[in-house]
């Protein structure tokens, strides 16, 4: 995973800073459950984090499905190093402690790390090879290319499942580059995208991005959007 910052020579004097997203998820029977692993995190887990070096910030995310509710953890990252300092070695196993596992139904047993480079990548009146750009890194990958107006051009190189989540104030945009994205909308079934098809999802619907196989895709929507999904 490549973590160190880039410079790009325009004007603007842009760079990206790597940040490490973690991201874990789990199925609770309810809403007294998912309160209750909602307090324990509070209580027990967020200490934890605030304590290690390195930690920049966590959120919860709840999305009620026909299961039950679907709980994702999102925390953020100076680098690798810093999730070591949490999670120890085995940086992709999760770290789930009893009472936890108590309320829960279901949780991953592995959590996954997406690369983020926070920042704008390129200025205005920089040409972008976007293909170079997306052969440079692994899946899980995003990255702001530029920002036009209010909004921003994101690349993300995904190979897998991302979770049920929701904006509730901004429209997101989706154009696949290469490979093949499946957009599960609550409710709607699933839309299909080859290479160089497109579409919209609209502010408030709850939805699912999936990828059979690596795909580098665009984005495109509000700045305050954050590419982690919460």
């Amino acid at each position: 995973m490549t973590t160190a910052s880039r410079e790009h020579p325009a004007s603007c004097g842009c760079e990206t800073v790597p940040m490490i997203v973690r991201r874990w998820s789990a199925q609770a029977d309810g809403s007294a459950h998912a309160d209750a692993y909602v307090a324990h995190f509070e209580r027990t887990v967020r200490p934890q984090l605030e304590s290690t070096d390195g930690f920049l910030g966590a959120t919860i995310e709840r999305v009620h499905n026909d299961g039950g509710i679907e709980i994702v953890v999102v925390t953020r990252w100076a680098s690798m190093d810093a999730v070591r300092g949490f999670a120890g070695e085995d940086v992709d196993l999760a770290v789930v402690e009893p009472e936890a596992r108590a309320v829960l139904s279901e949780f991953d047993t592995r959590v996954r790390h997406v690369e983020l480079a926070d920042g704008q990548a390129f200025g205005h009146l920089e040409v972008i090879d976007i293909p170079a750009e997306a052969a440079a890194h692994a899946p899980w990958f995003n990255e702001t290319l530029t920002s036009v107006n209010d909004a921003v051009v994101r690349l993300g190189v995904i190979d897998g499942d991302f979770h049920w989540h929701k904006h509730d104030d901004e429209d997101e945009f989706f154009l696949v580059l290469d490979g093949e994205l499946l957009v599960d909308v609550e409710g709607s079934g699933t839309i299909t995208l080859g290479r160089h098809q497109a579409c919209s999802v609209p502010r408030g619907v709850v939805h699912r991005t999936r990828a059979p196989r690596r795909t580098t895709i665009l984005m495109v929507e509000a700045a305050g959007v954050m590419p982690a999904g919460d």
